[in-house]
């Protein structure tokens, strides 16, 4: 038995109670293309959660770093990146990562350099942020393609528990 290892059930459970406990506070960015299969997980996400939630939600679609000037002025509390990300696992697999791992433990889909420099620029601006990424492992992101049946349960499921339901 391993004393040290973080368990599955460990992560859902932090995933559960962090996207729960968002409030007005905070804020969550979709990114990614929807033309591109998967890659559309982010502002899906978003669409799927408008008018559900009291957390603001922004639509960054293939180019978020449009938004700094906004998000700026919002000044949340906490932002939560949803976007596609290359987890390693199967597809529609959630996690929450801290976003010092992009670059480096994780490959993030088509948007790696700009979310790094877009989270590094709102950290600036906001150096109390907390910023998460929110990400969810893609089949395809084939062009033409919509989104997979596992990745569309993901948004379902990520939905419900931000909305309380």
């Amino acid at each position: 038995m391993c004393n040290h290892c973080i368990t599955k059930e460990a992560i859902v459970s932090d995933l559960i109670e962090y996207l729960g406990s968002l409030n007005s506070d905070s804020l969550i960015i979709g990114v990614g293309n929807v033309l591109r299969g998967d890659d559309g997980f982010g502002p899906e996400l978003v669409k799927s959660l408008s008018g559900r939630t009291k957390v603001n939600l922004l639509d960054g679609g293939e180019t978020p770093e449009d938004l700094l000037g906004q998000i700026v002025r919002m000044a949340p509390a906490r932002l939560v990146i949803a976007d596609a990300v290359a987890l390693g696992g199967m597809p529609g697999d959630a996690a929450l990562l801290e976003s010092d791992q992009l670059g480096k433990r994780i490959a993030v889909s088509t948007h790696n350099l700009s979310l790094l420099m877009f989270i590094k620029y709102l950290k600036e601006k906001l150096p109390e942020l907390d910023v998460k990424i929110l990400g969810a492992q893609p089949r395809s992101i084939d062009f033409g393609k919509g989104l997979s049946p596992e990745v569309r349960k993901t948004i379902d499921n990520l939905a419900g528990i931000i909305v309380g339901r």
